[in-house]
Formats: C-alpha cells, structure tokens, sequence
C-alpha cells in the first residue's frame, strides 16, 4: 500500500507516518517544501510546493493508492491572497493530479470552523450541516471553501473515495502554533460582554489514529474529528494560569483591529475570528465514533490541561479574577 502525503513533515503528518510505516507492506512519500525533522524507514521525501503544476506528473509517476491532504496555512498570515493561494488553490492542484493520476482515496483535512460561528448553530453540529465559514476570518472563509471543493469532486468521481475530516482545535504535547503561544503568553484571556462559551480541543495522538483508520480502511464520507466534552474558556484561562478579564465587545473589536493593523507583538491572530469567542461551533463527533468504534482518548478538557503541562502552565493556576477592564488583549486564536 503506497500513501503519499502533502505536509508529511508536519506534526500530524510525521506522527501519522508512524503510524502507516509501522504496517507491513506499506509506502509512505512525503510532499513537503521542507523534510522530515528524522528520517524514517519505507518513506521517501520529495521537495514540492502543492500549488506546483508538475503534481500531475508526480503524481501519475508515484501511483499512490491513497493521498492524504495535510498541507495548509494554519498560522495566519498577513497577505489573504498567498494564503488562499496555497490552501485553496494548492487543494485544487491536488485534486486535479489526483484526478488524473486515477488515485482511489483522498482524505483531505478540513476543520470545524468552516461551519462558522454564528448565533443560529444547533448544538452540537452533524455533519450534514451546511458549512457556512465566516466572510471577514480568511481561514474560516478558505476552509469552507476547501471543503465544498471536496464534496464537488466527490460528486464528479462516485467510483471513488473522498474522506472530509473536519477536526476542531488540535492540542497535544507536540502542538506548537500560535493557538498553544495564545495560551502560555497572553496575560489574560478576555470575556465579551460576558460571554463565556463552551470550546473543544481534540488531541494529536487521537487525530492521528482516527484519520489512519479512515484512510487505511477506505471509509468515505465527512467526519467531525472531536474529542468528547467541553471545556468552558474561563476554566481554560484557570487552567493556563490566566486570568480573566470582563471587556465590552465594542472595544475589543476596535483594540484587534488596531492591533492586527499594526502588527503588535504576540498579535497572530486577525479580528475576524472573535465571532468564535461568541456564538457556537460545537460538533459532534457521533458519526466517527459509530464507524470506526472508536473513542477519542482524551476530552477536551484533558487534551488542554496536558497540552498546558507540556508547556509548564499546568497545574496550580490559580482561580479566575473577573473584572472590567478595557486594557488591550491580543485577539484570541481559532484554528
């Protein structure tokens, strides 16, 4: 079995590769623009950018029985159009080799946020719910789109298999993005007009073994990719070692504004995604846990407090301090 996968060198694709390779039988080509931190048996790496024309002969060259789509942008950037080029535009360029080439499974990763943050969402959300994004938060808008791209060449190609996954906030001793820098540096965590909604974590060990299991046992379909429970953001804070600060919306909408635009240190995230800190966005993870008889491993709550203690902000926070102050905070981050 011959799996090729885009990103491989990052921390879901290595583990991932760990876990394929450990099979018999099994081939494992990694497509990245950077190689693997450790080489590893029956794997090769290949240097190529996603959005590269040459992916169709590539791809009809290798013959891989399964792709696996795990390179996007999560780290926000500044210039919306590099980062629509590369997740969008590279997804496009992978499904049309993939196209080509005749592969028979694509599992591509997508994410909760594309169902967007709105007031309306039931709670939790089924797959067969529409993916709605957000218009004014690029990785939102980008994934949603990446997703109806999917579901349209599922569509066109019935003969063959299309795997959606659609993780939430993927935490874990390993994760290190500006999502885990939120958390271990911001010196509190603002409440918005009160608001104090419930968030899902999911962990990286429980990712990776579910999307092998998908992958290597051809199921098709849209999967939510959750862990159980919630976790309540101002017992998050505690659990960071944060406190928390009551803040009027208005303000803090102007503060991210402002401090997007000027680009002020530990500012990763852009102010469209303070819808997240709002409304609901809570999926249900169901569908997964009855075709695969699978559990997730950790909760949500467990999978945060772990990935605090890797970072050493686990254990011992103290309790959360309300109060109404409207200091400038860093927007919080949503992946």
């Amino acid at each position: 079995m011959k799996y090729l996968i885009t990103g491989g060198s990052g921390y879901i694709g290595s583990r991932l590769t760990d876990l394929l390779v450990g099979r018999d039988d099994t081939e494992v080509v990694n497509l990245d623009i950077r190689p693997p931190a450790v080489p590893r048996s029956r794997t090769r790496f290949i240097k190529m950018d996603i959005r590269d024309r040459g992916m169709r002969d590539l791809f009809e060259r290798e013959r891989p029985d399964a792709v696996v789509h795990l390179a996007f942008v999560l780290n926000p950037i500044r210039d919306e159009h590099t980062m629509y080029d590369i997740d969008v535009n590279g997804t496009h360029n992978v499904l049309e080799a993939a196209s080509a080439a005749g592969v028979e499974q694509l599992l591509v990763a997508s994410s909760t946020t594309a169902y967007g943050a709105f007031p309306d969402n039931p709670v939790p959300i089924a797959e067969e719910f529409p993916v709605r994004g957000l218009p004014g938060y690029e990785y939102a808008r980008d994934k949603t789109e990446i997703d109806r791209l999917c579901q349209l060449w599922a569509a066109q190609h019935p003969d063959r298999v299309m795997t959606i996954v659609r993780p939430t906030i993927v935490f874990g001793p390993n994760v290190d993005n500006y999502i885990v820098r939120f958390w271990t540096t911001s010196p509190f965590f603002p409440l918005l007009d009160g608001h104090d909604p419930d968030w899902q974590f999911v962990h990286e060990e429980d990712v990776v073994y579910a999307i092998s299991r998908l992958v290597s046992e051809r199921r098709g379909g849209i999967f939510n990719l959750t862990a159980d429970g919630t976790i309540r953001l101002s017992e998050a804070a505690r659990i960071a070692g944060l406190k928390t600060r009551k803040m009027p919306l208005k303000v803090y909408r102007r503060i991210a504004k402002v401090a997007w635009r000027l680009r002020l240190p530990n500012v990763e995230a852009p102010p469209g995604q303070i819808e997240f800190l709002l409304h609901p966005w809570i999926a249900s993870n169901e569908k997964l846990k009855a075709e695969l008889d699978w559990t997730p491993r950790y909760t949500s709550r467990e999978t945060f407090a772990l990935t605090m203690k890797a970072k050493g902000k686990g254990g011992g926070a103290p309790a959360a301090e309300q109060a109404t102050v409207p200091a400038p905070a860093p927007p919080a981050p949503v992946a």
